[in-house]
């Protein structure tokens, strides 16, 4: 039996809902359905800016590597 396999399908869902309902009470209920809504995994983040990879790690990996940077294109002139 795999996680989808339902060994016993619900049959009337009002009826299922109603049990759970008398056997654990509204409040237990519905906490347990928003702890569930709010723990469900969300999209990941985007990926924010990042550093440019060193001139070594750029030809382990086959790239070209980066221009070297003039002292005025840092900002020191």
């Amino acid at each position: 039996m795999t996680r989808t396999d339902i060994p016993a399908p619900i049959q009337d869902p009002q009826a299922a809902l109603a049990q759970i309902l008398a056997d654990l009470g509204l409040r237990r209920t519905v906490a347990a359905i928003a702890r569930h809504l709010l723990s469900a995994q969300r999209p990941p983040r985007k990926a924010g800016r990042t550093l440019p990879l060193s001139n070594y790690i750029r030809q382990d990996i086959g790239l070209p590597p980066l221009p070297e940077e003039l002292p005025s294109s840092r900002g020191y002139l």
